[in-house]
């Protein structure tokens, strides 16, 4: 079979972002100028000014010590956003590793053993993609209380699962009708045996495109909590002075250790003080989400074993019908 090159441009993109965030998870925080904590008071120049960034945020490229600026509570924000990438990766990692495993073990024993547990879980899954995964996040994390890191990952986890369920069930069903799967049956091979020999590898080239997209689902759910203001972390009311009456009076929220979610929080509050922090920051939760979507999209193409062979027999079928041309004697 000829060799047919075919670049895989999703792939290549989605790999190299994708890269590209897992260094800086990993890295990010020995890049990092200043401690993320560090609320500057100190008097700063910006554009020939004289400015205090805890009460009046430096826009990006204002002052050569904030490339990026500061947030609405005067901290870097190039060093807050070194430090958010990671545990915003591994919240997502967490989730997304949880749904596949959930789903490929619901999916398996619902398209193998069928009968009783097959509509059982036939129904969770109808109710699970029925529930919009924010509102029954929302809801969880209400009546959980304390929003931490396992609360979120409950609330996110319970009804991520149901996709991959589907998808793993069908491909169950399918490969089950094989000839082979019948013959491994008549020479006595167990139905654990069947799925770990026969089943799983028929799942193992689309798993890897379904944990990507679990990934980027995963990342926009947890950004949207962040936006409405459900995050991990402690949140505190940043003060400022009123030049009313001399005292301080409360401006908006803001966050402690960084996170990408929480950094979206308060978010009509930062566009009127630093609207830059927002447009920052959704950015490259926007990046993330759409490294992730490449990959996935990259993945699935890659792991397609079938379409190479399906374009060469087209390709080898239209030379046998096309007629050749007759050389003269």
């Amino acid at each position: 079979m000829p060799k047919i090159t075919n670049r895989n441009i999703p792939l290549l993109v989605g790999l190299g972002l994708t890269t590209l965030f897992l260094l800086v998870a990993i890295f990010g925080a020995s890049l990092a100028t200043y401690d993320p904590m560090r609320v500057f008071n100190e008097l700063v120049e910006v554009d020939g000014q004289p400015r205090y960034p805890s009460r009046n945020p430096v826009p990006p490229l204002a002052a050569p010590e904030f490339p990026l600026g500061t947030d609405n509570a005067g901290r870097d924000l190039l060093t807050r956003l070194l430090y958010a990438v990671r545990p915003t990766l591994i919240l997502c990692f967490v989730i997304a590793a949880l749904r596949i495993v959930i789903g490929v073990l619901l999916g398996l024993v619902a398209g193998w053993f069928g009968g009783l547990a097959e509509r059982v879980i036939d129904v969770l899954t109808g109710a699970s993609l029925a529930i919009p995964i924010l509102i029954f996040a929302l809801a969880v994390i209400s009546f959980l209380g304390e929003p931490t890191l396992w609360t979120f990952i409950v609330a996110l986890v319970a009804t991520g699962w149901a996709n991959t369920a589907v998808f793993v069930k069908n491909t169950t069903l399918v490969t089950k009708q094989s000839p082979y799967i019948e013959g491994a049956r008549a020479v006595g091979v167990r139905p654990f045996g069947i799925l770990r020999r026969y089943i799983m590898p028929q799942l193992w080239p689309a798993l890897p495109a379904q944990i990507a997209f679990e990934l980027s689902a995963s990342l926009l759910v947890v950004a949207e909590l962040g936006f409405l203001g459900l995050f991990i972390g402690e949140a505190f009311v940043r003060l400022s002075e009123d030049p009313n009456s001399g005292g301080t009076i409360p401006v908006g929220l803001t966050a402690s250790f960084p996170e990408l979610a929480q950094m979206l929080s308060d978010f009509w509050s930062k566009m009127i003080i630093s609207p830059w922090e927002i447009a920052i920051v959704g950015f490259v939760i926007f990046l993330q989400i759409f490294a992730f979507n490449m990959l996935g999209e990259g993945l699935r193409r890659q792991m397609d074993v079938t379409r190479p062979r399906r374009i060469w027999w087209r390709r080898r079928q239209a030379e046998l019908v096309t007629p050749q041309p007759v050389k003269a004697v």
